[in-house]
């Protein structure tokens, strides 16, 4: 699956063997770090980081990937709250930095430097590659449908196998690893390429599907996001329903690893 590359800061530090970490990130103390934007504070009410990172069992010292991380809003609460012996690789499509103007805002982030125990990852989909099992904790955050995105007029969808790269983020998870996913929850039956094209929204039984697939068990799901009102139809940017679509938030595990 595309090239193999490492990173020059994270490698290191993601192929270390590192000590297990049993303490719950401390999440609000990320919330309360003294260096967040008003911009990140505004959202924070409407994201529930407490309630999302608390029920997906982030901790202290986990090496950590945000896929599509956008502008960085949770990579840095997870960089913070992981603490120094902990890392995020906050990942972002080159296609979607560009279509979206975010270069200013990840350089903003700062990476490595304002957030030093972070890198901005910035790489293809189907180019990734990781160390095997380097990895704790990942986080989809409203973007597993993003695999079936499409940037612009007769551009390719942002994966052309998203099982392929969900088979490269089993084998870069360690052993009791956890995927956590949140996403708008779609048409039942939908065809996913054709639901993201349409609302943004997916079908979970996709989602647990090519999860399960690739070898990850569905631990729990939290209800604290379901809205019976929202009846799917609606794109999610719809200032309708922007902000109060209903959402599945999934605790996946990689077989393995101390209990």
């Amino acid at each position: 699956m595309g090239k193999f590359f490492t990173l020059i800061a994270a490698a290191a530090c993601l192929a270390m063997p590192g000590i297990a970490q049993a303490a719950p990130a401390d999440i609000e103390a990320a919330l309360a770090h003294t260096d967040r934007t008003d911009a990140d504070r505004e959202q924070d009410e409407a994201r529930q980081p407490v309630r999302v990172l608390g029920f997906l069992g982030l901790e202290t010292g986990d090496r950590v990937f945000d896929f599509i991380a956008a502008g960085g809003y949770y990579s840095e609460l997870m960089a913070r709250a992981v603490g120094p012996d902990g890392f995020v690789m906050a990942q972002n499509s080159p296609r979607l930095i560009a279509q979206f103007d975010g270069r200013n805002g990840i350089d903003a982030r700062g990476y490595g430097t304002r957030i030093p125990n972070s890198t901005s990852y910035e790489y293809e989909v189907d180019e990734i590659s990781f160390e095997p099992e380097s990895i704790d904790f990942a986080l989809f955050n409203l973007v597993f449908h993003d695999f079936w995105f499409v940037s612009g007029e007769d551009a390719p969808m942002l994966s052309e196998d998203p099982d392929a790269f969900l088979a490269e983020l089993y084998a870069g998870m360690k052993p009791g690893g956890i995927v956590g996913i949140v996403d708008h929850v779609g048409l039942a039956g939908s065809d996913p390429a054709t639901e993201t094209a349409r609302a943004h929204r997916i079908d979970p039984a996709v989602i647990r599907s090519m999860m399960t697939e690739a070898g990850f068990v569905l631990e729990e799901e939290a209800d604290f996001f379901r809205n019976p009102a929202d009846d799917h139809q609606l794109l999610v940017f719809d200032p309708e329903i922007r902000g109060q679509t209903d959402r599945v938030v999934y605790r996946f595990r990689k077989p393995g690893g101390e209990d």
